[in-house]
């Protein structure tokens, strides 16, 4: 599992903003791991006192002073974030290293699983004269991609294999008055391993 710092800075209100800056600058202090910061740390104490002033100085009012504190916190929001694109350097991926320099990291992502075998796998002929076939299934939601294949039916002939990004799909140019047998399967995270379902056949009119 591949591991990032949170970043969602601009989310964050005026006293947790605060809180997680002196997090992260009270732990990266003197910390072995991350010996060159980037930016340096003086930055970020800069930015803080910068930041605490343009604080305490909106409270007291005044459309300026709200402008310059919204101007000091986005300077404190890009250096923590210099800051946590340098600890992702130091950490490849490791939660621990990324909590070590007071940075929450982002959930890991579940991996999906593979995806079913289509149950509901169907051929429709087109419009007479026409020589095409729809085949259909169930969108998947894991499916990145679909797989069709078509051959003429009691063949040994090798599948004709179609790939499409939608789960319905038109079989064109075939052979008029001929059965054809079809089959469909979903394309998950392992393309080159395809699970068809069972096949079905039709005649082309």
């Amino acid at each position: 599992m591949y591991y990032k710092a949170k970043v969602d800075f601009g989310r964050m209100s005026v006293e947790l903003l605060d809180q997680v800056a002196e997090n992260v600058f009270l732990k990266m202090t003197g910390n072995a791991l991350f010996p060159n910061p980037v930016p340096d740390l003086t930055v970020m104490e800069t930015n803080m006192a910068a930041y605490r002033a343009a604080v305490a100085d909106a409270v007291r009012g005044g459309k300026h002073a709200t402008t310059v504190r919204n101007q000091v916190r986005g300077q404190l929001e890009n250096t923590l974030r210099s800051l946590a694109l340098s600890v992702e350097q130091v950490a490849m991926g490791d939660p621990a290293t990324i909590l070590a320099a007071g940075f929450d990291h982002t959930k890991a992502r579940e991996p999906r699983g593979r995806c079913p075998q289509p149950i509901d796998f169907v051929a429709k002929n087109g419009p007479l004269g026409s020589c095409s076939i729809t085949l259909k299934m169930k969108r998947h939601p894991w499916a990145r991609s679909y797989r069709y294949g078509y051959r003429l039916a009691g063949s040994n002939d090798a599948w004709t294999e179609v790939t499409a990004h939608a789960s319905k799909h038109t079989i064109s140019e075939l052979q008029q008055f001929a059965e054809y047998e079809f089959r469909g399967a979903y394309i998950d995270n392992e393309p080159n391993s395809v699970n068809y379902g069972d096949k079905v056949t039709a005649t082309v009119i």
